[in-house]
């Protein structure tokens, strides 16, 4: 792995005298998507405000390409595109005026200015949309173009906080996809999210937060492995009546096979049977029940 483009490193906020970080890191390098999870209040939020520079650090330091964010704060802003939890767009302008005017406050070139929105709007199914008003868009219409805005630069450094949150299926997918693009053309992408299942389904680096604190970082697969395991589900019937038996295996298939001997020898029926694998959704339900230090790191 190349050296990290954005680097966190043992990052504190405090917020009315509390503190709401303690001590976050985490590294996201060039062509790297990392998911921030965690609870409503876990502190997602408050760490990139504190990467963008909108909270001071109480502690730790911000580092993007290379660049510290307290020496030089312009030239770390200039390499991230920020789409924040709040949607922020001019209602007034449409959708192509809102898109182009942050390309060019973004630095890209006004030869490549009407492609470069061009091409973003039709990523994110905003093509229809280009001349309408943002204030006569949905919500979700409104998101994908706050997204688009933070995206159209092709930025070093992409920052999302809840990007699929009230979008369509089709929509996040196509969301998702054009982030996976952008990592693959060397961005370093770091967003949060609830849908624990995009996360899984595009075997994503994983970091945690739980009350402000870093409480599991990996890929989502080594998470899932390391927290949960599998179980073999099966519903038995003997003289007429039914169990369930619930036995954990880390080997179904010759797990499997001996209960079903078992079974034989037993005189059992075999009335069903799953075998059902954990999801990321359970390990995080689990380390963040349990957890109360970092993980992973």
């Amino acid at each position: 792995m190349s050296a990290p483009v954005l680097s966190v490193e043992a990052v504190s906020v405090d917020r009315g005298g509390r503190r709401v970080l303690h001590d976050v890191s985490l590294d996201v390098s060039a062509g790297q998507i990392v998911a921030l999870l965690g609870p409503n209040g876990a502190g997602k939020t408050t760490l990139m405000d504190a990467i963008t520079g909108r909270v001071p650090l109480a502690g730790g330091s911000v580092r993007v390409g290379g660049d510290d964010l307290a020496t030089a704060p312009r030239a770390c802003r200039r390499r991230i595109g920020y789409a924040g939890q709040e949607i922020a767009v001019f209602p007034t302008l449409t959708v192509t005026e809102n898109v182009a005017s942050w390309a060019a406050v973004s630095g890209v070139a006004r030869a490549a200015r009407t492609r470069a929105v061009d091409d973003v709007l039709r990523l994110l199914f905003l093509q229809d949309l280009a001349h309408r008003p943002v204030r006569e868009l949905s919500g979700g219409e409104r998101r994908r173009v706050h997204c688009a805005m933070a995206m159209v630069a092709r930025p070093p450094v992409l920052l999302l906080d809840e990007p699929t949150v009230g979008v369509d299926p089709m929509t996040r997918s196509a969301l998702l996809d054009h982030l996976t693009q952008l990592a693959d053309g060397g961005t370093a992408v770091l967003y949060s999210t609830h849908y624990l299942h995009e996360v899984e389904k595009r075997a994503a680096v994983v970091v945690m937060l739980r009350e402000g604190k870093v409480v599991a970082s990996g890929q989502a697969d080594e998470l899932i492995s390391r927290h949960c395991t599998s179980v073999i589900e099966m519903t038995v019937e003997r003289g007429g009546e039914t169990r369930t038996v619930v036995v954990p295996t880390s080997d179904a298939v010759t797990d499997l096979a001996r209960l079903l001997d078992g079974l034989r020898a037993d005189g059992d029926r075999l009335v069903g049977v799953e075998v059902r694998r954990p999801s990321l959704e359970d390990a995080f339900t689990h380390i963040v029940s349990t957890s109360e230090v970092a993980h992973g790191r």
